[in-house]
């Protein structure tokens, strides 16, 4: 598995079509996403709108989507797909993705509009049975549509004996009931039959992959397969869903590594959970990753001193330590050493609005 840092950095040219047709979206999706990554959201959203200001492609406007739903800019979103759909009417995902702005927008019945129609097209779709479940329950968290996993079933072995458990409650809400009734042979198996159904499945039943992999996780916790399910569940959390689950996923990494803190999967691990915090707002969880970062990376390069430096710097703020925010932009100008660098300008604004 590819080793990465915790925060990317991400140096790229803004662009843009002008005049020269349509661009290649494959290549405007993925400069949207390294600028999403970079936390250029402003950037990422003028790139967009920059190649959708004639018809763009149905991927285009659904990725675009994505990123307006995350910056909750949920009319904009509205607007946008509601232009879009003029141009493909018979698009189930940007029908999909129109039936979530409509439900962020609190506009219940042409969010049930949108995603009935896609099932009268696809009854099998996944995505809109289950918003139309959580609009039908009116209990699933806004960016957490995924119904309910309590009663995942399992044909291969019964654990729900409260008795040999132990239940660990995360951040996201999602809660793990880890039991050790089976021996690590009986787990290795189970594990082994679970992920075989998994093999069998298809590729779109999420749902199911998600009941499977919780049983791993709970009910095979000593094998190696319970760390891989921690990070595929997180998978299906952070990609799976339009918008992400970032509460979902948080909740299974952080089970990750208070499990398994030795586990090989840490670094990717830690690089996603920074991610989930910065989404959902946690800076004290950003806090506490960037410190342990220091502490276990003390000199890195300038460049990526910097990068951390002022991510810290804006969880500290974030959290009210206005303070230690203060004295990290200053770290950032100091290493900066008069070279005007993105860093040190984003440093010199955040400490005019302190």
């Amino acid at each position: 598995m590819k080793k990465s840092n915790l925060i990317l950095s991400v140096a790229m040219s803004f662009f843009i079509a002008a005049g020269a047709g349509a661009a290649d979206d494959t290549l405007v999706i993925k400069e949207a996403r390294e600028l999403q990554l970079a936390k250029k959201f402003d950037e990422a959203v003028k790139l967009y709108e920059a190649n959708i200001k004639t018809k763009a492609s149905e991927r285009l406007y659904v990725d675009y989507a994505a990123l307006l739903i995350n910056l909750k800019k949920y009319k904009e979103c509205d607007e946008m797909l509601t232009k879009a759909s003029s141009f493909y009417p018979d698009s189930l995902r940007i029908k999909n993705a129109l039936g979530m702005a409509k439900y962020k927008n609190g506009d219940l019945s042409s969010a049930s509009s949108n995603f009935s129609y896609v099932l009268s097209k696809d009854p099998e779709n996944k995505y809109a049975k289950t918003m139309l479940e959580t609009i039908r329950k009116e209990k699933v968290a806004a960016n957490s549509p995924i119904g309910d996993l309590s009663n995942a079933k399992n044909d291969l072995a019964d654990a729900s004996d409260d008795s040999d458990s132990n239940e660990a409650s995360f951040s996201g809400g999602l809660t793990f009931k880890i039991s050790d009734k089976l021996s690590l042979e009986e787990q290795q198996e189970l594990a082994k039959k679970l992920y075989k159904q998994m093999m069998e499945l298809d590729k779109e039943a999420l749902t199911d992959f998600i009941n499977l992999h919780k049983q791993v996780i709970e009910k095979c916790s000593k094998t190696d397969q319970a760390q891989e399910s921690c990070w595929r569940l997180s998978n299906l959390y952070f990609m799976g869903y339009q918008p992400p689950d970032f509460e979902g996923c948080k909740a299974c990494l952080e089970h990750l590594l208070k499990q398994y803190p030795d586990t090989p999967l840490l670094p990717d691990a830690k690089n996603r959970l920074i991610i989930c915090y910065q989404k959902t707002d946690d800076n004290n969880g950003v806090c506490r990753l960037y410190e342990e970062l220091f502490q276990n990376d003390p000199e890195p390069d300038d460049k990526t001193f910097m990068i951390r430096a002022l991510e810290y710097a804006n969880a500290l703020a974030g959290a009210g330590r206005t303070d230690e925010a203060r004295a990290w932009y200053t770290k950032v100008l100091e290493k900066d050493n008069g070279k005007n660098s993105l860093q040190a300008r984003a440093a010199t604004k955040k400490l005019e609005q302190l």
